[in-house]
């Protein structure tokens, strides 16, 4: 755990397409009695269309967080994937390059002296794993699962420090002290498509499919994810990608936060479950 004081930046999809990742991410972190205060006057971070069209904004947008940040002495909490790589890369650059914040923006405050921690180290700390094992119980036997990291959250290692780039094991490691089986699979880093979903339906189908296709290889029960895009991605076009490998996909997608609450005993949890597109609820019977 980190000696600075956590703002917890929840990005947009907290309160729209991954709203059950927020809730269950808030309610996991005061089970566990990690502080959650959410970073004031927050802005979208870019996410991915801000750094392709206009680079210098998204640096702009995420800098302006990191400076919110920075005028309160703290540093940022992040669980969207997407959203921990624009702040970490923003705060690389403007270390690298400090005249692209102006000195009178955010009060003096600079974007860099913030930093940025994804979920994942903060509930993965010795001490945190101690405790969420002590506290289990409900565990996840028998659940074996993918732990699908997608390209955002790990990579590059130039700035990304959540895990290890090439063969990540952060969300393994803490699904196991809950109980369940996480599988050693080749896909963890793959691209699932991100937006292309929208703008070349038929590329991320097929990106999608090599997932499942090695899931279904591997008998895995569910995949599990740290990003909203990637949820939304492997949780609707399993349709389509059934028709693509020729059998049938229906494989439950869970947000990692959503498996460590069920594990704790968590209240809202079927709630969160009730809102995917493919039924999540029912592997979760069967650890019962």
């Amino acid at each position: 755990m980190t000696d600075r004081e956590l703002r917890f930046f929840p990005g947009c999809a907290m309160d729209g397409a991954g709203a059950e990742y927020g809730r269950s991410t808030v309610a996991v972190l005061e089970a566990l009695g990690v502080p959650v205060r959410v970073l004031d006057d927050w802005n979208c971070c870019g996410a991915t269309a801000a750094r392709h069209e206009d680079p210098a904004l998204a640096v702009r947008l995420s800098g302006r967080n990191l400076a919110l940040a920075a005028r309160e002495g703290c540093d940022l909490l992040v669980n969207c994937a997407a959203c921990y790589n624009n702040l970490a890369y923003s705060r690389e650059y403007l270390a690298a390059h400090p005249a692209a914040w102006p000195a009178a923006a955010g009060d003096g405050a600079r974007p860099e002296s913030t930093g940025v921690r994804h979920l994942l180290t903060v509930l993965t700390a010795d001490a945190v794993l101690e405790r969420i094992s002590e506290r289990v119980v409900q565990p996840l036997a028998g659940l074996r699962l993918a732990c699908y990291y997608g390209c955002l959250l790990v990579r590059p290692g130039g700035y990304t420090d959540v895990d290890d780039p090439e063969n990540p094991h952060r969300m393994d490691d803490l699904l196991r002290v809950c109980g369940a089986e996480p599988v050693d699979w080749s896909y963890k880093t793959d691209c699932c498509g991100g937006s292309a979903s929208l703008t070349d339906n038929p590329a991320a189908v097929e990106l999608m499919a090599r997932l499942f296709d090695s899931c279904l290889q591997q008998d895995v029960g569910a995949l599990v994810t740290a990003c909203p895009l990637c949820h939304v991605n492997l949780d609707a076009w399993q349709g389509k990608v059934s028709a693509l490998l020729g059998r049938e996909v229906r494989l439950p997608i869970y947000y990692f936060t959503e498996l460590v609450a069920y594990a704790l005993g968590l209240p809202g949890v079927d709630r969160w479950l009730s809102a995917h597109i493919t039924d999540a609820r029912a592997p979760l019977r069967k650890c019962r």
